[in-house]
């Protein structure tokens, strides 16, 4: 069963609201609220054929879904789409142009387009059934004679230098003075975001419900929780329906999540790579797994960013969580992506058998 929840930033956070994240986090809050045995049976159900009890997306500006990622149309047919469209019809920003402008015009939207990372959930509702990058770019053209040239500010980001301080003298170490740099993200006021949650398992319904709307905010997202980063408001989304990404014999998954699990290679793909460098939170990032000094830091990660497209109709949900990620066997990382379906016309891509 697929739910969606809107997540409300509070304050500035120093985490990116990405999937493996969430699933630490309430890996964590299991915990701490059930016990060790619990959480051992839950990461246990993990794998053997068996689809895992919850899985997290990637958060989302609200309203929309991550583009799948696909190969762009060949370069003749770029050229007959801005002939047709540009020159022969065109809006009225360029109606006064000559052909000439026109073409140039054409090529740079085009060009802007192919940028695009997101797309509205009713542009994936039109073309779920029959997906692909020219129907696409019909409905971005579509829209020029509405488009506004002011964009919508989503969030900022802020740089800033911080010192390490010494827990012994209390002070800047002397030599090097510690200094770093890290990012920090704020959202426009009012900004909402969507988490889309898998449950496949029905007795942790509740559970999940209370680890997103009353955990997480009470204890905050990501990194410097203790000095007021990661607030967050969180509620159901009570009016949304799963039935409506249904799609009629669908051919591929898209994910919504960062991927990486055994296996990946054998699935026909198309997708962009991300390096996560994970990090441990909880007890572990101040405490090692095992004893001794703190281990924090995860081996690096090659993941499938969101939009990821698997042209399967396997529940890649089966799958495993991801083993040999740090140094304490017993740490694992969740690569497993919530996916959604889609019907993509594969007569339109280019590379694929």
């Amino acid at each position: 069963m697929l739910y969606r929840y809107k997540i409300k930033p509070l304050s500035p956070v120093m985490t990116p609201f990405m999937s493996d994240t969430f699933f630490g986090h309430f890996c964590w809050a299991v915990l701490y609220e059930k016990g060790e045995t619990y959480l051992d049976n839950f990461l246990s159900a993990f794998g053997d054929g068996n689809k895992a009890p919850v899985l997290f997306s990637s958060a989302f500006v609200s309203g929309y879904l991550p583009r799948p990622v696909l190969p762009p149309p060949k370069r003749d047919e770029i050229r007959g789409f801005v002939e047709s469209h540009f020159v022969e019809k065109p809006y009225a920003d360029i109606r006064s142009m000559a052909n000439k402008g026109k073409r140039f015009e054409g090529m740079t939207k085009i060009k802007s387009w192919n940028k695009l990372r997101l797309i509205s959930i009713e542009d994936w509702l039109s073309l779920k059934d029959d997906y692909c990058e020219t129907h696409l770019l019909e409905i971005f053209y579509d829209r020029l004679e509405d488009e506004i040239d002011s964009e919508i500010p989503i969030f900022k980001t802020e740089v800033a230098a911080s010192n390490t301080i010494s827990r012994i003298s209390g002070t800047v170490p002397e030599e090097g003075g510690g200094l770093f740099q890290r990012e920090k993200t704020w959202y426009h006021k009012d900004m909402e975001l969507d988490l889309y949650v898998e449950i496949n398992l029905e007795e942790i319904v509740p559970l999940v419900k209370w680890f997103l709307c009353d955990y997480l905010p009470s204890n905050g997202f990501g990194r410097d929780k203790s000095v007021g980063m990661g607030c967050i408001e969180v509620e159901q989304d009570n009016l949304f329906s799963q039935e409506q990404f249904s799609v009629n014999n669908p051919n591929s998954s898209v994910a919504l999540s960062l991927a990486a699990f055994n296996g990946i290679a054998k699935y026909k793909s198309f997708y962009r790579l991300m390096t996560k460098f994970g990090k441990l939170g909880g007890n572990y990032a101040y405490s090692s797994p095992t004893g001794g000094d703190p281990k924090p830091y995860k081996k690096p990660i090659l993941m499938i960013e969101p939009g990821g497209v698997f042209f399967t109709n396997e529940d890649l949900s089966a799958k495993p969580l991801l083993d040999e990620v740090h140094s304490d066997p017993s740490i694992r990382q969740c690569g497993i992506p919530v996916t959604l379906p889609l019907r993509i016309r594969e007569d339109k891509l280019y590379g694929t058998a």
